[in-house]
């Protein structure tokens, strides 16, 4: 079972902020919490302030640099709202020291982001109480809402509702088992007596608290009264002062007096202040002094009387816990009997009831369970379906498996083989690119020796046709120009050259054709 949320809070008045910093800081030591070990308040940690501070003037600095009213704070305001956070013994029992920091740092975050982190005034974790709920954490929020000081607009009853909801979640959400309180519950998570004893102690400590901020105020009052006898005593000085009168040369006075200059001055600078005005003040400060005393008495004896409520409340509270309390432990017992034999004839008549009922239902649950277990039958028949249909599918993932991993393989080959292809092709076309080349120049070739053999026969026939058509005696001159056996020697020797060149040709592209093929 989680352990529960304790978070309580407090509104702190203006004459109360003064307590709260010296218990919060451990200043002096406590007279009404004999609880704490001074000897392991090092572990206290501020989360807000990395050392001690004046809560009220950190409060003006906040309270300043957001107010926008221009009016004046009512006696009564609420400064700040105090939480008190944290849980039972047993939550911390188990945490190291680490771990329970941050719990309370977690927490603080919660209050960071809900109000800003402006608006935290501190937040003190608490480790060196050695009863009670133990580990706690102060956590101050000074409730500024529109430029304006208002507590109760800040945290109204929906508000305060929902930090006890919000604040176990984001704990919960930080890896804490912790759960909040019983919504509308007013337990305070501790058996009566303890809770008499921490509610005396806690009114010891407002009071203590109260006290000194009188005495405080009672000081500064008496430093105000001592100047002021200081001043009137200098003012006594004045009928003590010696002087003598002023006389003419003739020895006759003149209506005026001598006195020594030191004298004169002083009572210059008295006479520069209004005695009245300051007389007046002295007796209002006497009479404030007076009733400041008055209160301080009220206050001490207030606190005597708490103190022995305490005392008397503890001691309760001990022989309560020890079961020492005879009167209590047989009021107990008559209490328990009566209510016990009480307890004993109503659930007699619950059982008879209660034993009808079950009787009525008997019927109905045994149809219920076998109806269930015809279900059940069912449901096991499908789940084997459901498992025979499952080693199929996984059958059927390993085949396609195998499969991929086929495919993947003849990819893998035809990858290879079209890059071996692509660079037959490549020689290929390399190579159709060379027999272009070579056959143009060999049509080349060939039709220029057919244009000179052209030439050559035009020439012939020329010849020919001259010889038909000149005279006898000029055919000597043409037989000089052109000699036919010659013009016949060359024709043939071109002709079985270009044969041969061919024959080449056409045996050199038969044996490439061949290596391609190969």
């Amino acid at each position: 079972m989680a352990s529960k949320l304790v978070c309580r809070m407090a509104k702190v008045k203006k004459n109360d902020v003064k307590g709260y910093q010296i218990h919060n800081q451990r200043e002096r030591e406590s007279k009404t919490n004999p609880h704490i070990n001074g000897s392991l308040s090092y572990l206290n940690r501020d989360y807000i302030n990395v050392q001690n501070i004046s809560y009220m003037e950190k409060w003006k600095e906040t309270f300043e640099s957001q107010n926008e009213s221009k009016r004046a704070l009512r006696k009564d305001a609420v400064y700040f709202n105090e939480f008190v956070v944290g849980s039972d013994r047993d939550f911390f029992k188990d945490m190291d020291q680490s771990e329970k920091e941050r719990f309370f740092k977690v927490a603080t975050d919660f209050f960071k982001e809900r109000y800003t982190e402006q608006n935290v005034l501190y937040s003190v974790a608490h480790f060196d109480e050695l009863k009670g709920a133990g580990a706690h954490a102060h956590i101050a929020i000074v409730p500024m809402k529109s430029g304006k000081l208002q507590s109760k607009n800040v945290f109204n009853r929906i508000e305060l509702k929902a930090i006890q909801t919000l604040l176990p979640e984001h704990l919960k959400q930080h890896g804490f088992e912790i759960e909040r309180g019983k919504e509308g519950s007013k337990a305070q998570h501790i058996d009566t007596a303890t809770y008499k004893v921490l509610k005396s102690q806690e009114a010891v400590l407002i009071a203590e608290r109260q006290r000194e901020t009188i005495q405080g105020e009672t000081k500064l009052l008496e430093a105000k009264r001592e100047n002021l006898k200081e001043l009137f005593g200098k003012v006594e000085q004045i009928d003590s002062l010696e002087f003598e009168e002023q006389k003419s040369i003739f020895g006759k006075e003149t209506g005026k007096v001598v006195i020594d200059r030191e004298d004169f001055e002083g009572m210059r600078d008295l006479a520069m202040m209004v005695v009245p005005e300051m007389e007046f003040k002295n007796q209002e400060l006497k009479r404030e002094m007076r009733v400041l005393q008055s209160e301080i008495e009220q206050k001490d004896d207030k606190i005597s009387n708490l103190q022995k409520k305490y005392e008397i409340v503890s001691a309760q509270a001990e022989r309560y816990k020890s079961g020492v309390d005879e009167v209590v432990e047989e009021r107990l017992e008559e209490q328990l009997e009566e209510r016990l034999e009480e307890k004993t004839i109503q659930l007699q008549q619950e059982h008879k009831i209660e034993f009808k009922k079950l009787q009525t239902s008997k019927k109905q649950v045994e149809s219920e369970l076998i109806a269930t277990g015809l279900e059940l039958r069912d449901m096991t028949i499908e789940f084997n379906k459901i498992g025979i249909a499952n080693y199929n599918l996984e059958n059927e993932n390993k085949k396609l498996k195998q499969d991929k991993q086929q495919i993947e393989a003849e990819r893998y080959e035809l990858v290879k083989e079209n890059t071996v292809l692509k660079s037959k092709t490549k020689e290929l076309l390399d190579y159709i690119n060379e027999l272009k080349e070579k056959a143009e120049k060999m049509v080349n070739t060939r039709l220029q020796n057919m244009i000179t053999i052209a030439m050559k026969s035009v020439h012939l026939a020329t010849r020919e046709w001259l010889i038909e058509k000149f005279p006898k005696e000029t055919l000597i001159h043409l037989e000089h120009l052109v000699d036919r056996s010659d013009i016949d020697k060359r024709a043939t020797v071109l002709t079985s050259e270009i044969e041969r060149a061919e024959t080449k040709e056409m045996s050199n592209s038969k044996n490439k054709d061949m290596d391609y093929e190969r």
